[in-house]
């Protein structure tokens, strides 16, 4: 069958034969072996519909439906959100502020490593939030038009064959509208007209991110007299309530990781490296589609867990310790937190259940609490109440103990969780909780094994169960996103010992 070149323009239909054609300055060839087909200005091929096989995608500096059909469906930016919705978000962010407003997102080089070597790259949250472009040095300009709409403009980096060719391909401004929605597309040599964009408000009032970037800044002296405002706040606002297709995406990230903690509990033997565990764990998530580790994760063989941010991980894990393994993935870019405490060998023992169940208790209690009207801080308030009677109970708080119980439960009941691990760190624990957040549920009990005030059946046992949980209705219950990761003591030693 032979394949159509439909030229819109000029209304000029070509039959080729089944070898695809690319175009190389005015001209139009065919791919097998350069016999040029018509000298048909590229100009005529806007808007064309070119039926053919062989025709190289355009790739830029992440994936997109043309290069990943396989990750991403049409007109997704990234994955399981679509254009719209970032349009959206822009309208969203916008809505406080007057029309005539300009509001601007950068988002800097990427940090170093060492001299040339870079880190693995992680685009800037709010700037990711807004676009989801993944590349660094870019700049979104935002202009409010209406109370309904306004005008978007992106400044990115240039195209560079050379540099392309070691670093992998770039956008380009021209490619903006295409692939992200924006208006107006430009290259970030273009710093006049950033200029002008940035100074066009006649109030001289400027809002914005506030970021290190001094080689560019070094070009825009002309705001250096405009009043600026860091709207770090709002934009952790429009990001405080989920969307449907954020909880869709942090569901999976708290599938990947639930179900890499399953396969850690199955893997884990006494004598194993800290490490390897920190490892192996690492290796399953991104075998599951994971792009990195939420955060460097805790893996605390017995005392060792005493430390709350312990990441040495570095020590032999030992027959009769418990592991508890602090860890979460990051997929595309929404992060899961998950803690799970389980025993090395596969077995607790009886003090080591008695204790597990009373953090299971509190953190089951306090799930039930993740209704909109709650609070971090309510829930936390309750947490600490069964703590209290659990630890009582326990023969752990007692006449003769002068410690308090924040001693063994020295931290928060839990944090918003998002793109970030701690997500939208500028709101207090005690903004009222609407359906859509979503926040972390994680009650412990941590005993040194040199505190001589507890009986000694309890000493070096520390254990935290953490989960993510979205806020639910009051009359509804709440949605765990970290299901897969097994907390039920018979499960887990299930798990452990099949």
């Amino acid at each position: 069958m032979k394949n159509l070149i439909k030229i819109n323009s000029c209304k000029r239909i070509l039959n080729i034969s089944n070898r695809g054609i690319f175009i190389n300055n005015n001209n139009v060839f065919l791919n097998n072996n350069n016999n040029k087909v018509s000298n048909i200005n590229k100009r005529y091929f806007t808007n064309s519909n070119i039926i053919l096989n062989n025709v190289k995608p355009l790739a830029i500096g992440q994936p997109t439906h043309e290069t990943h059909p396989h990750l991403l469906e049409k007109d997704e930016v990234t994955k399981g959100i679509k254009k719209e919705e970032f349009k959206e978000r822009r309208n969203k962010l916008l809505k406080p502020f007057a029309i005539g407003s300009i509001v601007v997102l950068f988002t800097p080089p990427e940090p170093m490593m060492s001299y040339d070597i870079p880190w693995d790259f992680r685009q800037n949250t709010n700037f990711n939030y807004f676009t989801g472009f993944n590349e660094p040095e870019a700049v979104l300009v935002l202009e409010k038009t209406s109370d309904v709409d306004h005008i978007s403009y992106m400044f990115v980096r240039e195209r560079q064959e050379e540099k392309e060719k070691w670093d992998g391909p770039r956008c380009g401004g021209e490619n903006v509208n295409r692939f992200f929605g924006i208006d107006y597309g430009y290259n970030l040599n273009e710093t006049q007209t950033l200029l002008k964009l940035l100074t066009r408000n006649p109030e001289k009032k400027l809002y914005c991110n506030i970021v290190e970037w001094n080689q560019l800044f070094s070009k825009l002296q002309g705001i250096s007299e405009f009043q600026t405002f860091n709207i770090e706040k709002i934009l952790q606002q429009c990001r405080l309530i989920k969307s449907n297709s954020e909880v869709k995406q942090m569901l999976n990230s708290g599938e990947i990781a639930g179900e890499s903690f399953s396969e850690v509990m199955k893997y884990i033997k006494p004598g194993m490296n800290e490490y390897e565990i920190s490892a192996y764990f690492e290796w399953n998530v991104k075998k599951r589609g994971a792009k990195r580790m939420s955060y460097p994760p805790v893996v605390a063989g017995g005392n060792n867990a005493n430390t709350l941010h312990y990441i040495a991980n570095n020590q032999i894990l030992k027959d009769g310790d418990l592991l508890l393994m602090d860890a979460g993935c990051e997929h595309w870019g929404y992060t899961s937190d998950i803690t799970r405490t389980f025993p090395v060998n596969g077995r607790f023992t009886e003090a080591q259940r008695k204790v597990y169940e009373a953090v299971l208790d509190v953190n089951k209690k306090c799930i039930e609490m993740c209704v909109a009207g709650e609070s971090i801080n309510s829930i936390h308030d309750l947490s600490i109440q069964l703590t209290k009677e659990h630890l009582k109970n326990l023969g752990i708080l007692h006449d003769n103990n002068p410690n308090t119980y924040s001693l063994y439960y020295p931290h928060s009941i839990g944090h918003y969780l998002g793109m970030d691990t701690h997500d939208t760190i500028d709101f207090s624990y005690g903004v009222t909780l609407e359906p859509g957040m979503i926040i972390t549920i994680e009650p412990g009990i941590y005993i040194s094994k040199y505190d001589q005030n507890v009986p000694e059946e309890y000493r070096g046992i520390n254990i935290r169960v953490e989960d993510d949980v979205v806020v639910s209705q009051k009359n509804e219950s709440p949605l765990v996103l970290t299901y897969r990761a097994p907390k039920e003591i018979k499960d887990i030693e299930n798990i452990m010992n099949k």
